[in-house]
């Protein structure tokens, strides 16, 4: 009986359902991938399929374009929460809506104009021909997408990361069986294309209406000039901007140096060791997405006990997830890459696996200081501590890669490991060793470091 209460306790705490559907929804997406991908690759071929990937892959990193602005609202909506100030943050969601969609049309002519300069670059003369029919199409899925990550916002910013998440799951889910079989119908790309276009149509639809119902007060009418909420949105946004190009750096710029320094062979078995690795600190990433707002939303009514409170249990969890996940990849790196891979592939590389198990798993010691710091007025010194971090372990990786080899790679990473605790020691120095005759100054001390 007393588990069934504490199970039914679990399900209703908004900030365990937040966790369950982050992880369900981060688990599901590459389970279904698994899947779908053979499919299309046997029904495309490998060329085509190569120019879906590309797309996909260019889909994304012309999302950084976005500026910050989703993170921005979340941040900002989430104080206006805790003060219960719904005016203000129907009048954040106005404004953001409208930058947004100022976003999405320039985007979009920007795609229109320059993508037959721009798709060359990345897909050869022949990809370009297949593509370039659909070109205001590409640019238009990115730009709803802008639009997309504001409207989503005016729900995460309650801290409701749990219908987001499902959201995402059926939308994910849907996507995959429908391009699978238009894959296997027609062989066409552009017809992926055009069915992506529509789908993101469809999940900005979906959004708006789980919006409106959860706030019905929310107005889509254009709301720009309001020169107070625009200053927040850009001071913040523009930091949370950076942070997200610098984790687009994280995510490809090794492997650029990898594949110039030491040629396809080892980028392709380094990628493979890092598709595994990579999930201690992702899960985690996922897992604790929520604490953005909820820091936010905690910081600004001035409650630095409830802080401590949910930083402590966040540190505690993620630590005792981390070290499972790694003890469980380093003692059994060779029995992991053995029956993912082969027996052969895992004695070759079995200890390039447990460095970068090291350097990857150190590394994610870093996120809850980070989210805690970017909810708590310290997004510009978080940015810093981000991009320093990314353009160190470049520069070691020049200088590592030519004496160490593949080593060299998990070795540059290393370089994490001050930055970590740095970041730690900024959260108990400024955040949660604050007492409580100086919480009535919190808010003023807010103010001045936005």
């Amino acid at each position: 009986m007393k588990l069934k209460t504490k199970v039914v306790s679990f399900t209703k705490n908004s900030d365990s359902k937040n966790v369950l559907y982050s992880v369900l929804s981060y688990v599901i997406t590459p389970m279904i991938l698994v899947i779908s991908t053979p499919m299309l690759l046997s029904n495309l071929g490998s060329s085509n399929y190569g120019i879906w990937v590309l797309i996909n892959s260019l889909i994304n990193v012309l999302g950084v374009s976005n500026f910050g602005l989703g993170n921005a609202f979340i941040k900002i909506g989430s104080e206006y929460e805790a003060t219960a100030n719904n005016v203000m943050f129907n009048q954040l969601f106005s404004v953001s809506i409208t930058c947004s969609v100022i976003l999405a049309i320039t985007i979009n002519l920007l795609t229109f104009l320059f993508g037959g300069y721009l798709f060359p670059l990345f897909f050869g003369s022949t990809g370009t021909k297949e593509i370039m029919s659909v070109t205001f199409l590409v640019g238009g899925i990115v730009g709803i997408r802008i639009v997309n990550s504001v409207v989503s916002g005016s729900y995460m910013a309650k801290q409701r990361y749990d219908i987001n998440s499902k959201v995402n799951i059926a939308f994910n889910l849907i996507t995959s069986i429908t391009f699978t079989v238009l894959a296997l119908l027609y062989k066409d790309i552009r017809i992926l294309v055009i069915s992506m276009f529509i789908f993101t149509v469809l999940f900005l639809i979906a959004n708006i209406y789980i919006a409106k119902k959860i706030n019905t007060s929310l107005s889509f009418k254009p709301y720009l000039f309001k020169k107070i909420i625009f200053k927040k949105i850009f001071s913040y946004g523009i930091y949370s901007w950076f942070q997200l190009i610098i984790s687009a750096l994280n995510a490809q710029a090794d492997k650029l140096v990898i594949g110039f320094l030491l040629g396809p062979a080892v980028l392709g078995y380094y990628s493979v060791c890092m598709q595994l690795v990579v999930k201690i600190h992702e899960i985690p990433t996922a897992a604790a997405a929520f604490l953005l707002p909820k820091f936010s939303s905690l910081y600004e009514s001035r409650n630095l006990a409830k802080i401590r409170e949910v930083y402590s249990k966040a540190f505690l969890y993620k630590s005792i997830f981390i070290v499972l996940s790694f003890s469980v990849a380093y003692i059994f790196a060779n029995p992991i890459l053995s029956i993912w891979i082969s027996s052969e592939f895992a004695n070759q590389h079995v200890m390039l696996f447990r460095v970068l198990a090291v350097s990857t798993s150190i590394g994610a010691f870093g996120i809850i200081p980070y989210y805690c710091l970017n909810g708590t007025g310290y997004v510009k010194i978080n940015t810093v501590i981000s991009l320093t971090t990314s353009l160190s372990a470049l520069i070691l990786l020049y200088f590592l890669i030519p004496h160490m080899g593949d080593i060299g790679t998990g070795v540059a990473k290393l370089v994490s490991v001050p930055l970590v605790v740095f970041s730690i020691y900024l959260v108990q120095r400024k955040i949660y060793k604050l007492n409580a005759e100086q919480e009535p100054n919190v808010k003023e001390f807010h103010v001045k470091t936005q």
